[in-house]
């Protein structure tokens, strides 16, 4: 794919970077902190939000590896080099603060059977679930930090598109299938229990990551009008249904239809990007949106470390600034926050971002300009 955007049958082709991307993960990632210290309610959808922009990601990264002959083993290893050795030293870093909380009198959190240690450090935390269903994702009993729960998810839709890649360079069936596939199994699943229990399993949560997918597919892939006008109309039907079940609003559908709530929430923010795709590129070379994309390149830091260092972070906000006002405290733990995923993306993450493939599929070389045109935000 050229790096200038192409035409077919009258509608465009986007390269496979969406520019704004990493910041709304950003965003999303800031609003999962503002929930655990209080100040919002809505760091559960934020997820769901992350997990449409994963879709995206993971299904071009994909796609950019078929075309660039890589393998399901590179593929995976790009994926776990990525993901897991950041994540491994946030359970390190998680351990220290356990212990400096025992020595100063605290509870022994380490103390914990030696399956939940063998799980935590290789991500299958969900397996103890399918058995032993939960009413939230973050209640499962194996978990050491309980916002790790979505991880168990990206781990398992990592897999199912690595097998999806296998899929299409072996037997040619072409990724868009499984992914469309699976998507039907998974709407089957959430409407049909949309009150119902969590159970670990990827498919839980494929509706909300295929939309990103799907996305990714008619924005870089069919460009065809037919592709897009029925992409719209089955996400905005979608979106309908899920308003049509849950409105007039009750507190209980939180739980009795958080289907229809994620579902609904998901679909409307998928339209918003396909509209978005043709100011992206605008949006983000504004000033103010650099310091957005510049939290969204330490999202995944952020979301790592955040939850297990609430209480360090409030009693030290409340040392230095205790006399001040609630909201300039609650604003000086958010930056003290975002400081410390700065240091630990320096030190544990940065080492571990994957360096571009070039065109013959190896890492690093010259890059051409469709390998540029094709780079994505990381995930």
């Amino acid at each position: 794919m050229p790096a200038q955007a192409s035409f077919h049958r009258g509608s465009r082709t986007w390269p496979f970077r969406y520019e704004i991307l990493d910041g709304l993960r950003g965003l999303a990632s800031l609003a999962v902190v503002a929930q655990h210290l209080g100040i919002t309610a809505v760091g559960h959808y934020a997820v769901m939000l992350f997990f449409v922009i994963s879709g995206y990601c993971i299904t071009a990264s994909a796609e950019s590896c078929r075309r660039k002959a890589l393998t399901f083993g590179a593929f995976m290893w790009r994926r776990v080099r990525r993901i897991y050795p950041p994540y491994f030293l946030a359970i390190v870093f998680y351990a220290l603060t356990r212990v400096g909380k025992y020595l100063a009198h605290g509870p022994n959190d380490l103390a914990r059977s030696w399956d939940v240690w063998v799980q935590n450090l290789t991500l299958t935390q969900w397996i103890s679930l399918p058995l032993h269903p939960v009413a939230d994702p973050s209640q499962n009993p194996k978990l050491l930090v309980a916002a790790f729960w979505s991880l168990n998810y990206e781990e398992q839709f990592y897999l199912v598109v690595a097998l999806a890649l296998l899929l299409c360079v072996r037997r040619r069936v072409p990724m868009i299938a499984v992914v469309l596939g699976l998507s039907a199994a998974a709407l089957t699943w959430n409407l049909a229990a949309p009150g119902g229990w969590i159970t670990g399993f990827f498919l839980e949560y494929w509706a909300h990551f295929s939309l990103g997918a799907i996305l990714f597919y008619v924005l870089c892939v069919y460009p065809a009008r037919i592709a897009r006008v029925s992409f719209v109309a089955a996400v905005s039907a979608l979106f309908l249904y899920c308003l049509w079940q849950i409105l007039p609003w009750r507190p209980e559908y939180e739980l009795q239809r958080r289907a229809f709530v994620e579902l609904a929430v998901v679909s409307g923010f998928t339209l918003a990007l396909l509209l978005a795709r043709p100011v992206s590129a605008w949006i983000a070379r504004r000033a103010l949106w650099r310091p957005i994309a510049g939290l969204g390149a330490i999202s995944y830091s952020l979301y790592l470390i955040h939850q297990f260092n609430l209480t360090l972070v409030e009693s030290t906000i409340n040392r230095i600034a205790g006399f001040a006002p609630a909201s300039v405290r609650l604003t000086l733990m958010l930056a003290l926050f975002v400081l410390i995923a700065v240091l630990f993306w320096y030190c544990c993450e940065s080492p571990f971002v994957n360096r571009p493939v070039s065109e013959t599929g190896t890492p690093g070389g010259t890059a051409t300009k469709a390998a540029t045109a094709h780079a994505l935000p990381s995930s």
